[in-house]
């Protein structure tokens, strides 16, 4: 009885607090094989509930000067549905100029510090996204209700439809 007394009186003090978001997760898949393969595309647990995501693509050709991104959002409702954001951009005219609260804007700086994307185009050789964990700051402009979610990523150059990624996360009160 003591020690539920104590369970309370830290949960109402905010000192404990709930698991923090993680990936739970990834899928690579390729709609154009002359386009890239996939060298990487995993989930590694590098400590007690923190999950990295790693994905390595390589570009078969290129340089790439053209690249339109489509960026989804998920929620799991029986299933996954569409929840939220679901849009498609130039992505080189977005590295040149980006809009500062767009949604794009929030998921690239999350990924950004972790990978080789941070210049403009043109992309050849290799796409990389190394040891990424996800944190509660990447989605601090825009404050989600806890559940799990899947962002997909859709790439195209030429007005094709190349590779698509998909990550599940996991957001927990």
């Amino acid at each position: 009885q003591t020690m539920s007394l104590i369970i309370l009186l830290l949960i109402s003090a905010n000192i404990i607090v709930a698991a923090p978001p993680r990936f739970t997760n990834i899928k690579c898949e390729v709609l154009d094989p002359s386009y890239c393969s996939y060298t990487q595309c995993d989930l590694k647990i590098t400590g007690r509930g923190i999950v990295a995501l790693n994905v390595e693509a390589r570009l078969l050709k290129g340089p790439f000067n053209n690249a339109k991104v489509n960026l989804s959002l998920w929620r799991k409702f029986n299933g996954f549905r569409p929840f939220m954001f679901n849009g498609t951009f130039d992505f080189c005219k977005f590295l040149l100029k980006p809009n500062k609260l767009s949604f794009q804007k929030i998921i690239m700086d999350s990924f950004v510090p972790n990978s080789n994307l941070n210049h403009t185009c043109p992309y050849e050789k290799e796409i990389v996204v190394r040891d990424l964990v996800f944190k509660e700051e990447f989605f601090r402009f825009m404050p989600l209700p806890s559940g799990e979610y899947q962002l997909q990523l859709m790439a195209a150059t030429d007005n094709d439809w190349k590779t698509r990624v998909s990550v599940n996360i996991l957001l927990q009160e």
